[in-house]
C-alpha cells in the first residue's frame, strides 16, 4: 500500500506533471436526444463556468444557473416541463438547438454569471445519421434532413451567435470526410467521442486525417484503465486536448474525478448539478481542491486554459 490519493497515484502512472489542475465541470443542463422524451434532436447543451476562481466556485456558479434554468422553463412552459432527463438536465418541449441555447442565455444573466459561462453542445449525430444525411427532426413525425455541408453551416451560425467553446459528435462515426472538413476551420474544440471510443487506433487515425483535436476519455469504451491512459497520453502526444466523460446510465463511483485531476485533462462532463449518481463526482472534486489546499499542494483550476491544461 503505498499510502497516497489515487489522484497521485493516477498522476505517477500517467506521467503527467505537477502543479494539480481542478479541471472545469460541464454540466449537462438540457437534455435532449435519447436521454429525453422531447423532440431535441441535440442530446446535450452544457455549461461551462470557465470565469471561476476555484472549482467550489465553478459548482457554485453551475448550481445557480441551474436552478435559474429551472425557474426559466417553469415561467415559459409551465410545471409539466421541469422533468430531467438520464444526466439531470431538463427536458422542456422545445426541439432547436437555438432555443437551447436562448433559455441558456436567459438563465446565466439572471444568475448575474455573464461573460463567466461558456457553453458546449454534444449533438450525438450518429443517433440520427440517415444514409448520407443527419435528420434532426427524428424524434418528431416531421424529418428535417440536412447534408454534412448544410449541417456544417448550422453549426458554424451556432458558434457565431453564442458563446460555444466545445463541441462533440457533430457528425457520424463513420462520416470521416465531414470531421476533417470541418475540423479545418474549426475556432473551438471539437471532440471525439464515437468516432475514438478511447481506442488508440482510432486516435491515431482521427490524427492522420486531421479529423479532430480532443477525445473524449470513457474508461469503459476501451475496458481498462491502462488502456484509458495510453489513449490519453496519444491524444496529448498530438497537442489534443483529453475530455473526461461520465455515461449516461451511472452509479455513484466516482472514479472519474481523480482521473480528471491525475491526468491534468483540465475538464469533465458528469451530467447535471442534480441526482446522486451526478453529484458524487462533482462533491469528490471539491472534497480533492481542500485536500491540496490542507496539505499545502500547488493546484491551479483551469478556468479559460481547459483545452491547454495538460501542457501547463
Amino acid at each position: 500500500m503505498q499510502g497516497i490519493p489515487l489522484y497521485e497515484f493516477l498522476r505517477r502512472e500517467s506521467g503527467a506533471n505537477k502543479p494539480f489542475i481542478l479541471p472545469v465541470p460541464f454540466f449537462n443542463v438540457l437534455n435532449g436526444g435519447v436521454h429525453s422524451g422531447n423532440q431535441m434532436a441535440f442530446q446535450e447543451t452544457m455549461i461551462a463556468p470557465v470565469g471561476a476562481t476555484s472549482f467550489t466556485e465553478a459548482v457554485q456558479i453551475g448550481s445557480e444557473v441551474y436552478q435559474q434554468l429551472k425557474k426559466v422553463i417553469l415561467d415559459k412552459f409551465g410545471p409539466s416541463a421541469i422533468g430531467i432527463g438520464d444526466e439531470g438536465g431538463f427536458a422542456p418541449p422545445i426541439s432547436q438547438p437555438h432555443e437551447a441555447l436562448d433559455l441558456l442565455v436567459e438563465a446565466v444573466s439572471l444568475a448575474g454569471q455573464s461573460g463567466k459561462v461558456k457553453f458546449a453542445i454534444d449533438p450525438a449525430s450518429s443517433e440520427f445519421y440517415r444514409h448520407g444525411k443527419y435528420d434532426i427532426g427524428f424524434k418528431d413525425q416531421n424529418p428535417n434532413l440536412k447534408s454534412p455541408k448544410e449541417l456544417a453551416e448550422f453549426y458554424r451560425s451556432l458558434l457565431k451567435n453564442y458563446p460555444i467553446v466545445l463541441l462533440e459528435d457533430p457528425f457520424a462515426e463513420s462520416d470521416w470526410e465531414s470531421w476533417t472538413t470541418f475540423n479545418k476551420k474549426c475556432p473551438i474544440e471539437l471532440v471525439g467521442d464515437d468516432l475514438l471510443v478511447t481506442n488508440t487506433q482510432y486516435v491515431q487515425k482521427a490524427h492522420e486525417k486531421k479529423a479532430c483535436n480532443s477525445m473524449l476519455l470513457k474508461v469503459n469504451q476501451i475496458g481498462t484503465i491502462s488502456e484509458a491512459i495510453e489513449a490519453s497520453n496519444l491524444a496529448y502526444s498530438f497537442h489534443w486536448s483529453v475530455f473526461v466523460s461520465h455515461r449516461s446510465g451511472e452509479t455513484t463511483d466516482d472514479f472519474i474525478s481523480d482521473l480528471a485531476v491525475g491526468l491534468r485533462t483540465g475538464h469533465l462532463k458528469s451530467g447535471a448539478p442534480c441526482r446522486g449518481e451526478r453529484i458524487a463526482k462533482y462533491n469528490r472534486l471539491m472534497d480533492i481542491e481542500a485536500e491540496l489546499w490542507v496539505n499545502g499542494e500547488d493546484f491551479v483550476y483551469a478556468g479559460s486554459q481547459f483545452r491547454e491544461a495538460p501542457y501547463l
